[in-house]
């Protein structure tokens, strides 16, 4: 798919059945060029391939631009050089000497000295074979151009990770940033080490390197950079023990203070602890809804969760009656303002990794300083999930009903993983309808 939507004409004109890049030059690209207008043949009529084209014509455009002024980054200057090294390349397979004891190079047939100093470099590769350092792609370069490749659809958090891990590791080496090909697995080694060090856990340098090893193996498979000596961030054997936290289920006591601390409160600070004890919804999952997540399911209001911590956290829970009405008033206020996101809270927390709970998972902690009395358990958001299962639990609701409402793995079998649909939502419901502070002592 093209970087663009594939109904984006941007600096493209139909004539006829085929499509032509059309782009007003900048001063710099006319006086180098010696136009002012680029007028190019993508020589397709299909749109799709148009927009791919054209997308290549404008970078190389300005990676051009960036030449001319001095200003070309290293990944520019990287293109730039490859392109101009696959060229000479097939100028050089192109070439057929007369006596094949005496075979011509491009060397006798054009003066190197008067080429830019990046095809200089690419032409003099083509025969010597290495690729100067200074066109080798670094980490940076690779996080970037993984950051805004189009093959992939990343979530906000993931990219946060990813940048994390990569200024971990730059923070260790001392370095602002390396090339790729100079990292080798004993400097990893180290890192792990390092970072182990420091205090933190096996499972969270497991995670530094698998976001690296994404970059080495992006870098490799879709920017082609040349490397030989293996992805140094696999292999490891760090094998973290699963960090799944347990806590304690709140008593009715404790749920009845929450619910009577929040009761003036308005939107969220009002509604997120009902909504989390009566759908025992993740803290994320809630503060993340849209207003086009609150939908009916056979006849029944749901919110749906669109994505979660796994793929089974994706799943449609039904609303409670206790929190039903409420919900739907907060559905019209948000679409009556034209807000995406259900609570106006959450839709005014903006964050680099998309998360959208912090801050009031913070303000949930504060609340509950206040007003539990937590003794020795272990209390949080979450308390209000393990709450839920154990009512639902208690009630006689069957394990099967509630892992599709509250995103459990759902069975171990293939039939149940991917071509079970779940109980009827009327089922759900009935689950739901259990949760009832009465059920708590």
């Amino acid at each position: 798919m093209a970087r663009g939507k594939p109904t984006d004409t941007r600096s493209l004109r139909q004539r006829g059945s085929v499509w032509f890049i059309q782009k007003r030059l900048s001063p710099t690209l006319a006086k180098h060029l010696g136009k002012k207008m680029l007028q190019q043949s993508t020589q397709t009529g299909d749109l799709d391939e148009a927009c791919r084209i054209r997308d290549r014509v404008l970078a190389d455009l300005g990676d051009l631009e960036a030449q001319l002024k001095g200003e070309a980054s290293q990944l520019q200057q990287r293109r730039m050089f490859l392109q101009a090294r696959d060229h000479y390349q097939d100028r050089e397979d192109s070439l057929v000497s007369v006596d094949p004891r005496d075979p011509v190079s491009l060397t006798e047939i054009m003066d190197p000295e008067k080429l830019p100093e990046i095809e200089q470099d690419a032409l003099r590769s083509v025969y010597e074979g290495d690729t100067p350092a200074r066109y080798r792609l670094t980490l940076r370069a690779a996080l970037e151009d993984w950051k805004t490749s189009p093959l992939v659809e990343r979530k906000p958090s993931t990219r946060s990770k990813n940048e994390l891990a990569m200024e971990r590791l730059l923070a260790y080496l001392g370095e602002d940033d390396v090339t790729l090909i100079s990292l080798d697995r004993r400097q990893i080694k180290d890192f792990i080490t390092s970072m182990l060090g420091l205090g933190k856990t096996k499972q969270t340098v497991a995670n530094y390197l698998s976001g690296l090893s994404a970059l080495w193996h992006h870098a490799e498979y879709s920017m082609e950079e040349e490397l030989p000596n293996g992805n140094p961030f696999k292999g490891h054997q760090l094998k973290p023990k699963a960090s799944v936290q347990h806590y304690d289920q709140f008593s009715r006591a404790d749920v009845e203070a929450i619910f009577s601390a929040t009761d003036g409160n308005q939107g969220i600070y009002r509604l997120l602890p009902r909504i989390g004890f009566y759908t025992g919804a993740r803290i994320d999952e809630l503060c993340s809804l849209k207003v086009t997540d609150i939908i009916q399911r056979q006849g029944v209001w749901c919110l749906a969760i669109r994505e979660g911590k796994n793929s089974n956290a994706t799943r449609e829970v039904p609303l409670h009656p206790e929190i039903k009405v409420p919900v739907l008033d907060q559905l019209k206020d948000a679409k009556k303002t034209g807000r995406e996101y259900l609570f106006a809270e959450a839709e005014a927390t903006k964050r680099s990794d998309g998360k959208k709970s912090p801050k009031f998972s913070q303000w949930f902690s504060r609340l509950m300083a206040k007003t539990v009395a937590r003794g020795s358990r272990k209390l949080a958001f979450h308390s209000f999930r393990s709450t839920a299962i154990t009512i639902m639990g208690d009630a006689g609701v069957n394990e099967s009903v509630i892992v599709w409402v509250t995103g459990h793995e759902r069975g171990l079998t293939t039939a149940n993983k991917v071509y079970n649909r779940g109980p009827t939502f009327k089922t759900r419901l009935e689950a739901v309808e259990t949760i009832q502070l009465e059920a708590l002592y």
